[in-house]
């Protein structure tokens, strides 16, 4: 399975001549630099997104290629895949930032690292850290650390991340990353997503909680109460997203030069019935009305789009025939053609201020904090009808009404339906594994997907049978009991 989706292009630039070059200089290959930018390879490294209707979104049920050439949607997951590579490169990349005296990127090595390690741990369980790239030193078959000692590891590079990078920018205030295409250098834009995305790893590890050694409440608290020292997201204006527009490398997946692929996407109804339930305004800006409601009523088109029962999805449980026939004769919502039938669509998000305020909500609502649970609740509910270009006024009512905080298990359960809401065609699999986590939404499942529950692992690399069979071998035992690999053994932080 592969998890990055770069937006942008790389070259790597070769090294140039001079004009004058001795005996040995000549010996060097000049297609091969021996050196290269630390910014380059970081634009390599920083984590791309996705962008609205990839086909990471299904696995969520947001939508469906509801099309008999695809077939039926299947959650019978297979192997997933080591990012060794991109660690070895982020070595390469400190390697370079200290030739060329640029500290900024050691401290973010510290953050790609635990992005690529927490990648690999929530999908497969136990992998190596300890002993992992590290070839060269002849390590060639790495043990396997814990899960556990995976993310006490990446909280703790979390954590000197953020302070050095605090340290870094007051004694440099005017220093910026070049080759960074989110925040355009700007450091104290990344100090706001390590901290950020260290809160989402720390909600992750919700069912670990009571953890003495995670310290996961202790950690969390850490960060709100010491804003200076923590700052975080203050608005969508933080969010590390990426903008589209009409030019190579920049378009969204939807957009009208790919129309065979506009014609067969439809929303899935744990998406749909979840808005028209909450009667959510965020409906209208991001379905249009299906066709047989529109034909039923044509003198009144804007009637039927500010009506929720214009508005059905597709069951992802129902077979690709069923669901095709339901797409062709117009009895399921598309996506908004206004907002994203053009070539800037929305923007794709991997980490955002509305995940933000929605993770400290829930973590609020089971007394980790002392802060607000509802007003952190409802700073992420209005930035999310922000963004989607929903009025005040009809925020206001949404949160006085139909979207009001609440207390107790309704109250979790209506801020994780709300972080799913928020979520939607946006920030990657963080809506699969908030689900994964905490079984909300509900997921639909038939004999048509495969499994008869949500996967809540992906297989080790087939490489490692071979590679490094023994490590391989020991790890499945200690973990699942027996040394079988399969997407059904429960990993470590969903263990009560």
């Amino acid at each position: 399975m592969k998890h990055t989706i770069k937006i942008f292009s790389l070259l790597l630039a070769t090294a140039l001549l001079s004009s004058c070059l001795d005996f040995e200089e000549l010996r060097e290959n000049p297609n091969e630099p021996n050196s290269v930018a630390p910014g380059l390879l970081f634009t390599a490294l920083i984590p791309g997104t996705y962008a609205s209707f990839d086909n990471t979104y299904m696995h969520s049920q947001y939508h469906l290629r509801a099309d008999t050439d695809y077939g039926d949607f299947s959650y019978r997951y297979g192997s997933s895949s080591f990012s060794y590579n991109d660690i070895k490169d982020i070595g390469k990349m400190e390697e370079e930032a200290i030739t060329a005296n640029a500290p900024a990127y050691l401290i973010m090595a510290k953050f790609l690292r635990s992005i690529y390690y927490i990648q690999m741990t929530r999908d497969m369980g136990d992998i190596p850290l300890s002993e992992a790239a590290r070839a060269e030193e002849g390590i060639i078959r790495p043990k396997y650390d814990t899960q556990k000692e995976v993310y006490i590891q990446c909280l703790e590079w979390l954590d000197e991340a953020s302070n050095e990078l605090a340290d870094y920018i007051n004694e440099n205030p005017s220093v910026t990353l070049t080759g960074d295409f989110y925040f355009d250098g700007d450091l104290r834009a990344w100090q706001k997503v390590i901290n950020t995305f260290t809160l989402r790893t720390l909600i992750s590890l919700s069912i670990k909680a009571d953890d003495a050694d995670l310290n996961v409440k202790g950690r969390f608290a850490n960060i709100i109460n010491n804003p200076a020292d923590y700052p975080l997201m203050e608005g969508l204006e933080d969010n590390m997203q990426i903008e589209h527009w009409d030019e190579d490398d920049f378009r969204g997946i939807y957009n009208p030069n790919n129309t065979q692929y506009i014609n067969i996407i439809v929303y899935l109804d744990t998406y749909i019935d979840m808005l028209k339930d909450y009667h959510d305004p965020r409906l209208f800006s991001v379905a249009d009305p299906t066709l047989v409601a529109l034909e039923a009523n044509p003198d009144d088109p804007e009637g039927v789009r500010m009506d929720f029962d214009s508005y059905e999805g597709c069951d992802i449980s129902d077979d690709a025939n069923t669901n095709a026939v339901k797409r062709a004769n117009g009895e399921v919502s598309k996506p908004n053609a206004d907002r994203f039938n053009n070539f800037a669509g929305q923007p794709s998000i991997y980490i955002g201020y509305v995940e933000q305020e929605l993770i400290i909500a829930e973590a609020a609502h089971r007394g980790w904090i002392s802060a607000d649970a509802a007003t952190h609740y409802n700073n992420g509910v209005r930035a999310s009808m922000e963004y989607y270009n929903v009025s005040s006024t009809d925020t206001d009512d949404y949160l006085s009404g139909s979207g009001a905080y609440e207390t107790g298990d309704a109250g979790l359960t209506k801020i994780l339906e709300q972080q799913y809401i928020a979520l939607a065609e946006n920030s990657g699999w963080e809506s699969f594994f908030m689900t994964r986590r905490t079984g909300v939404p509900t997921y639909k499942f038939s004999e048509v997907n495969l499994v008869e529950q949500i996967p809540v692992r992906w297989m080790y690399p087939a490489s490692e049978i071979t590679d490094n069979a023994d490590n391989y071998r020991a790890a499945l035992s200690a973990q699942f009991g027996s040394e079988t690999d399969s997407r059904d053994g429960v990993m470590w932080i969903l263990q009560d």
